[in-house]
């Protein structure tokens, strides 16, 4: 039987890859359309720098999470921790992709 903890990990490494592939097209193609947020009165270069770079760091941290679940397996606490920095990095992106911080 496989062990609970690599199956949960492995999701959340996949789950993760799916969010860097996402981040990767807004950060590096400036594909700033696929944020759901995103202004059109924003300039597309600021927007891809900020909303890009915070969807790349969850992305990261969800695949960390994921490999340390299945590394030393499930504790509340760091799942807490991930939910919690997801959340504010969520809405740090959608600040960033309605144009919080940008020079006009």
């Amino acid at each position: 039987m496989v062990d609970p903890n690599l199956v949960s990990g492995f999701v959340w490494v996949l789950c993760g890859l799916a969010i860097l592939g996402l981040g990767s097209l807004i950060a590096f193609r400036g594909r700033v359309d696929l944020h759901a947020n995103y202004d059109e009165s924003v300039d597309p270069a600021y927007v891809s720098r900020w909303a890009g770079g915070t969807a790349l760091l969850m992305g990261v941290l969800v695949v960390a999470y994921g490999i340390r679940e299945m590394r030393a397996g499930f504790d509340p606490r760091f799942l807490a921790g991930l939910i919690v920095a997801l959340l504010v990095l969520r809405y740090l992106s959608n600040l960033f992709a309605g144009g919080f911080g940008a020079r006009e």
